[in-house]
């Protein structure tokens, strides 16, 4: 694993986003109504709840597919990363309309009996499982919902094995950044921001940004996602 390599990756994942963020602000300057200028904050807010869920989609991703190339096992990782990587698997656990060719004639419509024999199979198959190369579905582990609020975050975090509490302290600033872009979603904040309130959006969003790469870059350097007994 090439550490220097994905801290790049997040970095650059940021950079930009941070710059086009600061390119829009600086064009408060061109504007010199201040009702205009509460205006356009409205959508400086919805841009940076944008650049927001963005970059935290392709950051969590950006760990995963670390993950992913590592080219492990289940037996070597830690317990979520296992049912992350196994995520399809439990889907079919889980579907009511797969049936046990055993009773598929007898007892179509007994779900009963039909979800226990997946869990026999799976049960069979648990051997094999440890053996199988973890492979995260980044597109249904790394899911933001399109309402990136901190339950999301704390839901994301945790499939993927990372401190499911680490932005517990941020989550009053989560809750106003989302609250601001939905009120304006809504239609409740037709008055707009003056620059004190949209400044503090900004530099906590910016900096919950800088500090999951933080979080994602021990995490690696730690080896965190593998379990505790684990050579390799």
């Amino acid at each position: 694993m090439n550490l220097e390599e994905i801290n790049t990756q997040l970095e650059d994942e940021l950079t930009w986003r941070q710059d086009e963020i600061r390119f829009l602000h600086n064009q408060l300057s061109y504007i010199t109504k201040e009702d205009d200028k509460k205006c356009y904050r409205k959508a400086l807010v919805v841009m940076l709840y944008s650049h927001f869920e963005g970059f935290c989609k392709a950051a969590f991703s950006i760990y995963a597919n670390a993950i992913n190339q590592e080219n492990l096992t289940c037996s070597h990782v830690t317990d979520q990363i296992i049912a992350s990587s196994l995520a399809i698997v439990f889907r079919d656990l889980e579907n009511m309309n797969k049936k046990s060719s055993l009773f598929k004639n007898d007892l179509p419509d007994d779900r009963i009996i039909h979800r226990f024999a997946r869990q026999v199979e799976l049960i069979n198959n648990l051997n094999v499982i440890w053996t199988r190369r973890v492979n995260i579905p980044i597109d249904d582990v790394v899911d933001t919902e399109a309402n990136l609020k901190p339950s999301i975050m704390r839901k994301i975090l945790y499939r993927l094995g990372l401190p499911h509490d680490a932005f517990n302290e941020n989550e009053g600033k989560l809750h106003s950044l989302l609250n601001y872009r939905n009120k304006i979603a809504h239609g409740s904040a037709k008055d707009g921001l003056d620059e004190k309130q949209y400044e503090e959006i900004q530099t906590s969003t910016i900096g919950i940004m800088s500090s999951t790469i933080k979080m994602i870059m021990n995490a690696l350097s730690e080896t965190k996602y593998l379990r505790k007994d684990t050579v390799i």
